[in-house]
């Protein structure tokens, strides 16, 4: 049979109706569709081009029509056809349900059939809009409005064998809002290629409309308490819920977290505790349906254990100086214990214990404690010193103990005394094995020798002169040196022409001894000096750089020795003259020679010698 021919029965209205948004359930059996506007419902054919009928009233089948309703009377449900657009065109025909507060898990069922058989192919879209009270669908057959949110397609490829023949349930659940929201739902009939002699598009019906709210269940938030936290330790700890439809969001809804923790919308309670103390506060949970349940908390915050700190303290020897203690953490805390005062620590008071105390920064007093070892220290001594003169060698030093220990001081090398630094003070230093050190100090006695001398009478005697008068001091001396000394006279025929040193040893009451020496020179004389006495001339004296030595009326061709000595005998000069006639002249050079005194003496190859002073300037 044609689809045209049994649809006998056609209702025609526009109802056009701005309904109050409800929350309650919403039952609609479609028994007397004129009722609808007055209910909330509002129905709009945006078709094109538009058609003869909109939505109508269902045609049973009794009446002519193509089926009857699911439920009640036969004609209780509501229907559209292939008339809603014109001879050809779009079908968009929309029936908007009242105005609902839209919540995840709210339910909404419905029963929908078209004619069977399925010679052409219809559809049915279900559409929600979150913009309140709003009934906006757009002017044309292809515009949504507000109703951009596709619920359901039921054949949305438009092909046959796709839309039911016989009453069928559809169940919808919301999901995917955010939060509830006010809205409406819409069923939208809508065909391309549709109208009386198009491919598609013939008779659909709908019934047992039925709108459910999701009811809130009982919410639980777990645990039921929370354990305590530690200031300054991270905190973390996981809430859970049952009942919540999709994902919960956590809150603090009443009271406060304790300061540096935070609730995460998922649920965590994490931070590090910055104050301590106990902190009550309430945690709601709310799903996306707006459920909620709530849970009312308190967490003590307590002190944190080990806020203070000792590090190991350096060994002290017991005759150390005061130590000042710097090992507490953190710093600004005070140290107490016996030995201890204003921070330092007095080493003599032995092995102690020692206290480190602080109140941290949540205001809670800490306390730790360490002990500090101390050492004690050697017993370190050193022999004294026997005294020295000045000018003893140098004097390996010992008698320190314990053995092993350094010897310091002025004139102090090597382990070894220079006497010539004079009297020091000799310090004895020992450490032992754990680095502690003692030291012994003892005088070092430097006697200081004396100066010792020695003059004669005649320093050039001839060798038939009485005996010569030598004089040492300080006297108490001895004098030695030469066969022809008798205590301090000196006889010149016993000892000879020639250089004789002669010496003169003082020892002090300490047993510091000098010794001064002179050269007393013995001439011949006898005959010679007088002889050459006018024969051999000195000058200029005094000299300056040079001195002549003059021969006149001497023996020709002869050789002659000259020798220069200092007033002591000290032989400075020795040379050999050949005079190649009776008056020869023969310059020295003195220019070296040091302001003072001088002896020379010439001789010649026979024997006779002669000796003259003469003074260097």
């Amino acid at each position: 049979m044609n689809k045209r021919l049994h649809q006998v029965a056609i209702v025609l209205c526009s109802l056009f109706f701005t309904g109050t948004c409800i929350s309650a359930q919403i039952t609609e059996n479609f028994d007397n569709i004129t009722l609808l506007a007055g209910n909330g419902w509002f129905l709009q054919n945006n078709s094109t081009p538009v058609g003869s009928t909109a939505w109508f009233q269902g045609t049973n089948v009794g009446a002519g029509g193509p089926f009857d309703s699911f439920n009640g009377a036969a004609n209780s449900y509501i229907g559209a056809n292939y008339n809603n657009t014109g001879t050809t065109g779009t079908i968009s025909n929309w029936l908007e349900t009242p105005n609902v507060t839209l919540k995840n898990g709210d339910v909404f069922t419905f029963y929908t059939r078209k004619v069977s058989p399925d010679s052409y192919a219809d559809r049915l879209e279900v559409r929600m809009s979150t913009n309140g009270a709003s009934t906006n669908v757009g002017t044309i057959a292809t515009d949504v409005g507000d109703f951009t949110n596709l619920l359901l397609s039921i054949n949305p490829s438009l092909v046959l064998g796709v839309y039911p023949v016989v009453w069928t349930q559809y169940t919808i659940t919301i999901s995917g809002l955010p939060a509830p929201t006010s809205g409406r739902l819409a069923f939208r009939y809508f065909v391309t290629g549709a109208g009386l002699s198009g491919s598609n598009s013939d008779y659909i019906g709908i019934d047992a409309f039925q709108y459910t709210p999701y009811v809130c269940p009982t919410l639980t938030v777990s645990p039921s308490s929370l354990p305590n936290g530690t200031g300054g330790v991270a905190y973390n700890q996981n809430l859970s819920q049952t009942g919540a439809l999709g994902a919960p969001a956590y809150s603090v809804t009443a009271g406060a977290l304790p300061p540096g923790l935070s609730l995460s919308g998922a649920g965590v309670v994490s931070g590090t505790p910055t104050a301590t103390g106990t902190f009550n506060f309430t945690v709601t949970v709310m799903d996306a349906s707006g459920c909620s349940g709530s849970q009312a908390y308190s967490i003590t915050i307590d002190c944190p254990i080990g806020g203070a700190n000792l590090s190991s303290f350096p060994q002290q020897c017991s005759n150390g100086p005061l130590y000042t203690l710097v090992e507490g953490t953190p710093a600004g805390g005070t140290y107490s214990g016996t030995g201890v005062t204003a921070g330092q620590f007095d080493p003599s008071s032995g092995t102690q214990t020692i206290f480190y105390n602080i109140t941290d920064a949540f205001g809670c007093p800490q306390s730790t404690s360490g002990m500090i070892t101390v050492n004690t220290a050697p017993t370190v001594n050193q022999q004294p010193f026997n005294p020295v003169c000045s000018y003893a060698s140098p004097v390996t030093l010992s008698g320190g103990s314990p053995a092993g220990g350094v010897y310091s001081g002025s004139g102090v090398s090597g382990g070894q005394f220079d006497p010539s630094f004079g009297t020091q003070t000799i310090t004895y230093t020992y450490t032992d094995a754990n680095g502690c050190s003692d030291n012994d100090v003892q005088t070092f006695t430097v006697n200081a020798a004396p100066t010792a001398g020695l003059s004669s009478s005649d320093l050039s005697p001839c060798v038939n002169h009485g005996a010569v008068t030598l004089t040492g001091t300080p006297a108490g001396g001895t004098y030695f040196g030469s066969a022809a000394l008798t205590g301090n006279l000196f006889n010149p025929t016993t000892a000879g022409v020639g250089s004789h040193p002669v010496s003169y040893s003082y020892t002090d009451g300490n047993g510091c001894s000098d010794t001064a020496t002179v050269t007393i020179m013995v001439n011949g004389c006898a005959g010679i000096e007088d002889v050459f006495s006018n024969n051999v001339q000195l000058y200029p004296n005094p000299a300056d750089e040079f001195i002549s030595v003059h021969f006149t009326s001497v023996e020709a061709n002869m050789n002659w020795k000259l020798e220069i000595y200092t007033i002591e005998g000290k032989l400075l000069l020795a040379k050999e003259i050949h005079i190649g006639s009776a008056d020869h002249t023969e310059p020295i050079n003195i220019s070296t020679f040091t302001s003072g005194t001088y002896l020379i003496k010439i001789q010649n190859s026979t024997g006779g010698s002669s000796t003259r002073r003469f003074i260097k300037k």
